[in-house]
């Protein structure tokens, strides 16, 4: 049963150098699992949160690239906040967590992988439901 105490905030690993910066990412050794997909947001306007769900199977690493974004936990009994401001810094968020992103400034872009394809199955989209399914694990 995954809690709060399985999302983990982390510094990849970076090389700074004269000429720029480097911020390697590899499945399984800088990333907790093989990464399937990979996807990015950015431009959030006029709405300053995303997410608002959770999945059955989906683990997550979320980076935010520019600006910071918010992001909010939930295991159904506890709620925790982590701000992502800088490209170096990560979310791992395991399956059955659910999470909500508030986007600081239009210019915040978040890059998140994953380690499945995207399933719509595997959404879990109405808080009541998931926190149902949480209760059903702690008993």
């Amino acid at each position: 049963m995954m809690t709060l105490n399985d999302v983990k905030l982390f510094n990849l690993r970076s090389f700074i150098e004269p000429d720029g910066n480097l911020v390697p990412i590899e499945s399984r050794h800088d990333i907790p699992f093989d990464v399937k997909r990979i996807f990015y947001v950015y431009g959030v306007k006029d709405q300053d949160d995303r997410g608002k769900h959770s999945h059955h199977k989906t683990k997550q690493v979320l980076i935010c690239l520019s600006g910071e974004v918010k992001v909010v936990c939930d295991d159904g009994k506890k709620r925790q906040s982590y701000m992502l401001s800088k490209p170096n810094q990560a979310l791992y968020i395991p399956e059955m967590i659910w999470d909500e992103q508030i986007y600081m400034s239009e210019d915040s872009v978040l890059l998140v992988l994953a380690n499945t394809h995207y399933d719509v199955k595997d959404y879990i989209e109405d808080y009541d439901e998931f926190v149902k399914m949480k209760e059903e694990e702690w008993k």
